[in-house]
């Protein structure tokens, strides 16, 4: 997860000087991402669980077929300090992502639904394998190429003979080149 971090920061650099590379449209090559709050992140194994708040952050790349749809792949995640081991622990949400934006225009309301995989982090400890995730948005593109979303996502990590089950809710300011 410490990775995915470094590569969002890394390519939202890349997207301040390739911004030539956008012609204003929602259409054609999208790339974005975004910071925010997590009010809710939860994991539980069994009969232990943890619902911590944190960051959030996200990041998009893809394509706009039109004005008002793009399928991209999305990373939606959210770092906590955990108390049951007193380390920071990473979860969320990568897979494909679809878009819709109602209305015409730079301005207007979103629904953003993904299926893919969920991950999981707990920082010192070994990392259990990703399993199916699912991720629900919605939000306001309030002017062209920012937008206010709130995004849950939940899933299901696994180690051994253990499996973890994930939810988590964030709230993102992003912004989306296009």
């Amino acid at each position: 997860m410490k990775k995915l971090v470094i590569l969002v920061i890394g390519l939202s650099l890349v997207l301040a000087v390739s911004a030539s590379a956008f012609n204003g449209m929602r259409k054609g090559f999208v790339l974005g991402g975004g910071l925010g709050f997590a009010p809710q992140a939860k994991w539980e194994i069994g009969t232990i669980k943890e619902e911590k708040s944190g960051m959030a952050l996200n990041f998009i790349i893809g394509y706009g077929w039109d004005e008002s749809n793009m399928i991209v792949y999305e990373g939606n995640v959210v770092g906590y300090s955990s108390d049951i081991p007193n380390q920071t622990f990473a979860q969320g949400f990568n897979g494909v992502s679809w878009y819709h934006y109602f209305g015409p225009g730079q301005k207007g309301a979103f629904t953003a639904v993904g299926l893919g995989a969920y991950v999981f982090d707990p920082g010192d400890f070994s990392d259990p394998d990703p399993g199916g995730g699912l991720l629900v948005g919605a939000g306001y593109q309030f002017s062209p190429h920012w937008q206010v979303g709130g995004y849950f996502s939940s899933g299901k990590t696994s180690e051994g003979i253990f499996d973890y089950d994930h939810t988590h809710f964030s709230i993102l300011i992003s912004t989306v080149a296009f």
